[in-house]
């Protein structure tokens, strides 16, 4: 067995194809706004350039570092990644108690994957593969006879006075690990010989990280209690050592012209020691928002990257003889989970995303390298003055906001209000920064909700009073108020041509302003306080959620609820419609996501996921679903399989036990291959359902057939001048003489071998005249369907599956005898055709183009009884017009009442 299939046979038994990860509608796709977790990424160079590879979840991320742009990212495992290192090309992760190694995102080997352990880091010794384990243990893999062969080749168990944290590999010594503890200790192992080589003192505090430094036998040791130790582990002597707040994450040194190393500890903080004058040389103090898990100095570089917890990858550039550096290129995301989405920009392939890490976020869902934070103002050197974080520097955290793209070329395009504050903020997302503009609302009540006006001239701020306040969004003046609210205000909103305002209250009202006078036009009362309304301006609803748990969708228009949904079991965390207002999908804190469809008021696709869904929205092309989710700091796409797939969109119950789904990953490629195998499997075990050509015969059916069938036949003689060639086009090849003919529309040779002999004489191969045949299949159909009593099923078919031009070329290929035999058979045809109320706009195009080519001929033959079936076609068509057009005037009658009361 190749090591490709048993890859594969692998997948298979862990389970990702034995059940689909969809519901009817939904599907994951992907997610986006993941740069690294927890675990230390990796650096590798091939030739100039230099690559970084981030642990996101169960998978993981390669970026070029020269450009910060996403290369590739692997396919998932069944376990989170515990640990990663890098061998050349390949990339190796741990998961579980198995390493797999990847080239350029996909598995290409495997090892381990048996015992009761979870390996916590790997390192990479030429063909063999070393391995600490959560029992205590090292474990090590040779390599060298290939992956399918690979076998544990030795186990070194510590003793429980030795509790390992980290190892390391010495530079230039041979089948040798250094191994560090909790107890402050190391021990030097011959990983070859599994024997222990040395072991050294107490240094005085757990050690929690190794680093190798670029002297020969000297490594640096961080400790517990934050200091960093020089350690010649060759002499067993101690260089030097320096001190930093906390305890020591990680260490790297710097190895271009000057000697400087750099220590991380928990606070995101990064100290810089020159040790050639062994002093502090600089604190990069909350360089991070997190816990440093990497750092490194690119080789011969003055460059140092870093990684921590708060989902960033930063590069800071020193200057010549500088020991402060400056931020040279980053990428991150949301480091606590989002609250609001929405799709914006020209392409709207963009979502605007408010987190409550205090951050307002773009993300491209087409291209990775367009993601960014919106800036907030020169918040690093603030925070190094001040001597606190960023965070603790930003706007509160964003409980609302909107942007319109109308005015995004003049001014500032987003408005957004903050938790606790009465003021609303201007944001540009042209500039990519915090706009000119603060809104603060006129009686100093905080805000709760904000809206942006269609035209993009004017901001709206709902204040906890009931007031709204209107602003001018280009020069930030105040304009007017709306006072009309006893209570909060949860939602706002304008029509199209910003002539009236919608406003939704804690008060169990929606008010109707017209926005000219400031004043009321009409009052909805509700049964419950609202939570907050959502507006489609092409077809004038308003969809209301309400403290009782329900949807209510108000048509504008007539001011009067139309549709009610309920089947949520706790409060609605947010919900949207859909692009053609067909939908509504809603999520909840009883863990569902629903989609209710509008024209039948019917729940038609229910899922749960594990993680409560905070918030969503839907792409305007109607593509993905984009939800955010408790304790994800990603946004999450689910592809909407009603574009691509054939959807039965019926109503479901609401007792329906909601399919619990798994989150998309980053990598979706195999999920979506094992769907369309269940997909297909599928397809080949249900029954097709039966279908009836026509209802009722009462019915006028009309055929199945595309639109070019009928109408290019109507139109052939311009559609041949239009495409008629500019040089005479080349004649084909002539068939050999002794090939016959068939008759008709296509060009196609006889074949058969049959050669009929005169009767007369045996021996002759002549053929006679009254054994030649002119009619074609077209023909014989007619007289067959004349013969069986004026049934022509087999005629109509075989005429559905010509082309225009084939059917042209029959009815003027007709054999005209003195009765006009063929005529009348095909006007009998037609008469079955209307008279059987089938095909009916395929009857009406042949019938045309029949009389226009042969009118002629008819009317030169008064006496042929071809008369007679024309004026039967003609009265059975006025009944039949009449009769549908008393059902048109009927219901258009029945449709105008219905909108007058």
């Amino acid at each position: 067995m190749s090591n490709e299939s048993s890859i594969k046979k692998r997948r298979v038994e862990n389970g990702a194809k034995k059940d689909s990860n969809h519901s009817k509608i939904y599907q994951p796709f992907r997610a986006i706004g993941y740069v690294t977790n927890e675990i230390p990424y990796v650096v590798n160079n091939h030739g100039q350039e230099y690559f970084l590879t981030t642990c996101v979840g169960s998978s993981f991320q390669t970026y070029n570092l020269g450009k910060m742009n996403l290369l590739f990212v692997s396919t998932p495992t069944a376990k989170p990644i515990s640990a990663l290192a890098t061998h050349r090309k390949l990339i190796y992760a741990a998961t579980g108690n198995c390493i797999i190694g990847y080239k350029r995102g996909k598995e290409v080997s495997r090892v381990g994957g048996q015992g009761d352990f979870n390996i916590t880091q790997i390192l990479i010794l030429g063909a063999y593969i070393a391995a600490l384990c959560d029992d205590n243990t090292l474990k090590l893999w040779d390599t060298t006879n290939g992956a399918d062969t690979v076998e544990l080749y030795t186990e070194i168990e510590f003793g429980e006075e030795f509790t390992a944290t980290n190892m390391l590999h010495p530079s230039t010594y041979l089948n040798k690990i250094l191994v560090s503890s909790t107890q402050g200790t190391m021990q030097i192992w011959n990983i070859r010989a599994n024997k222990l080589v040395y072991q050294f003192a107490y240094f005085g505090a757990p050690i929690t990280c190794l680093a190798q430094s670029p002297v020969v036998d000297v490594v640096a040791i961080g400790l517990l209690d934050g200091t960093t130790i020089l350690y010649n582990i060759k002499a067993d002597e101690k260089i030097d050592s320096v001190r930093q707040d906390d305890r020591v994450t990680a260490i790297t040194f710097r190895t271009d012209d000057e000697q400087f190393m750099a220590t991380g500890n928990m606070h995101g903080d990064v100290a810089l020691w020159d040790l050639s004058e062994r002093r502090l040389a600089h604190i990069m103090k909350n360089a991070h928002d997190g816990f440093i898990t990497s750092l490194t100095f690119l080789h011969n570089q003055p460059v140092l990257v870093t990684g921590a917890t708060d989902n960033s990858i930063k590069q800071w550039i020193f200057e010549k003889h500088n020991s402060v550096p400056h931020p040279f290129k980053s990428r991150s995301g949301h480091h606590a989970p989002p609250s609001k989405l929405k799709y914006y920009g020209e392409e709207l392939k963009t979502i605007l995303s408010a987190g409550r890490d205090h951050s307002l976020r773009s993300f491209s869902t087409v291209r990775d390298a367009q993601n960014f934070e919106f800036s907030q103002g020169h918040l690093a050197r603030k925070a190094k003055k001040h001597g606190v974080s960023m965070d603790d520097l930003k706007l509160p955290q964003i409980i609302d906001f909107d942007v319109n793209d109308a005015k995004v070329k003049e001014w500032d395009n987003i408005i957004t209000c903050h938790g606790n504050d009465n003021a609303c903020r201007t944001w540009s997302s042209k500039t990519k920064k915090l706009g000119a503009h603060t809104l603060m609302s006129t009686d100093k009540s905080a805000v709760k909700s904000t809206c942006i006006s269609s035209c993009g001239n004017f901001g709206y701020l709902g204040c906890a009073s009931g007031i709204v306040d209107m602003y001018n969004m280009q020069s930030g003046q105040y304009r007017k108020t709306f006072n009309g609210h006893k209570k909060p205000i949860t939602g706002l909103t304008t029509d199209t041509i910003h002539r009236y305002l919608i406003t939704a209250s804690v008060d169990k009202t929606i008010k109707i302003w017209e926005i000219k006078t400031a004043k009321v036009v009409h009052t909805i009362d509700l049964e419950s306080p609202v939570v907050s309304i959502r507006y489609h301006t092409e077809n004038d609803l308003l969809a209301v959620v309400c403290d009782d748990l329900s949807i209510r969708v108000i048509d504008l228009e007539t001011k009067r609820t139309v549709r009610e949904f309920w089947g949520h079991r706790n409060r609605i965390t947010d919900f949207t419609f859909s692009p053609d207002s067909r939908w509504i999908v809603s999520a909840s804190l009883d863990g569902t996501v629903r989609t209710w469809d509008l024209p039948t008021g019917a729940m038609i696709d229910i899922f749960k996921v594990e993680d409560i869904v905070t918030c969503l929205a839907f792409s305007p092309d109607a593509d993905f679903l984009a939800t955010g989710h408790v304790d994800n700091n990603g946004i999450f796409l689910w592809a909407n399989r009603t574009q691509y797939a054939n959807v039965s969109l019926r109503s479901i119950p609401d007792d329906h036990d909601a399919k619990l789904l798994a989150l998309p990953t980053l990598n979706g490629s195999e999920e979506e291959e094992a769907d369309q195998d269940q997909d297909s499997d599928i397809e080949e075990t249900v029954e097709p359902e039966k279908t009836v050509d026509q209802l009722t015969d009462k019915m006028i059916t009309l055929s199945m057939e595309p639109r070019s069938k009928w109408q290019n036949l109507l139109h052939l003689d311009t559609i041949k001048m239009r495409n008629k060639p500019k040089e005479a086009p080349k004649l084909p090849e002539k068939a050999p003489f002794f090939l016959p003919t068939l008759p008709g529309a296509k060009a196609q040779f006889n074949l058969e071998t049959i050669v009929t002999k005169n009767d007369k004489d045996s021996d002759s191969k002549r053929i006679q005249f009254s054994q030649l045949d002119t009619d074609t299949e077209y023909a014989k159909l007619l007289r067959s369907g004349h013969e069986a009593d004026g049934k022509y099923e087999s005629f109509v078919e075989y005429a559905k599956s010509l082309s225009p031009s084939a059917i042209d070329v029959e009815i003027r290929s007709f054999t005209i005898d003195g009765e006009l035999v063929l005529l009348n058979y095909y006007l009998e045809a037609i008469l079955y055709m209307l008279t059987t109320r089938k095909n009916f706009e395929l009857a009406q195009a042949w019938l045309s183009v029949f009389l226009n080519i042969h009118g002629d001929l008819i009317v030169s033959n008064p006496s042929n009884p071809i008369h007679g079936k024309l004026e039967s076609i003609l009265q059975l068509q006025g009944n039949e017009f009449g009769r549908l057009s008393e059902q048109i005037h009927y219901s258009l009658c029945l449709i105008d009442f219905t909108r007058r009361t």
